[in-house]
């Protein structure tokens, strides 16, 4: 019968002590900091990373080049093909300048370039297009010095496409981006920034 008391008072006293709720005390203060653990070893050294790609996903002002092209229909037209959708982003916040190289001289667009010891040219415009992963430079021929209906077919040593952020654009207003060498210069692009047109 004890037994059976013992076990009866058990109970009584643990729903007696679940049910008392009083006022909690506040939380004392924070212990001293322990001594510091000592520190594994260093794990092994990871693999190189990958090193991207060189042009537009860089975020900067590049450079598309065409190297030696014959006009075809008196113009031409270059690009870069499978950009990113990164790409597209920083194509369509940009400001693109183009310049053909003839003659040993650079000559910017829209404008003239000429030939044969400048005394042939062809006026150009240009217009530049972003669509489906690809970008399209169209270099076009206006007018021409020869006597013809049809633009004549030139021989270009080069021709480039300057993409350069709006932000660095506006941030030189007053630079002539007619001048090829100023540009670059002023952009801080070297030859290592070029890429061949696709």
């Amino acid at each position: 019968m004890l037994k059976n008391l013992t076990i009866v008072a058990f109970f009584s006293l643990a729903i007696f002590f679940a049910g008392c709720k009083g006022d909690q005390g506040d939380v004392g203060p924070a212990g001293a900091a322990g001594p510091a653990g000592v520190n594994g070893t260093p794990g092994a050294q990871g693999p190189k990373g990958d090193t991207g790609t060189k042009g537009l996903d860089g975020i900067g002002a590049m450079v598309i080049s065409t190297g030696p092209v014959k006009s075809e229909s008196g113009g031409f037209v270059f690009g870069k093909l499978l950009l990113t959708p990164a790409d597209s982003v920083v194509l369509a916040n940009s400001v693109i300048q183009v310049y053909v190289t003839a003659n040993n001289r650079v000559w910017g667009m829209p404008g003239k370039a000429y030939w044969n010891g400048l005394s042939t040219f062809t006026d150009f415009s240009f217009y530049s297009r972003y669509l489906n992963t690809r970008l399209y430079v169209a270099l076009i021929p206006e007018r021409w010095s020869e006597d013809q209906a049809t633009p004549p077919e030139r021989d270009f040593q080069d021709i480039r496409a300057v993409i350069i952020p709006v932000t660095k654009y506006k941030a030189r207003l007053n630079l002539d981006y007619s001048n090829y060498e100023e540009t670059m210069k002023s952009l801080g692009l070297t030859e290592a920034d070029v890429i061949h047109a696709d």
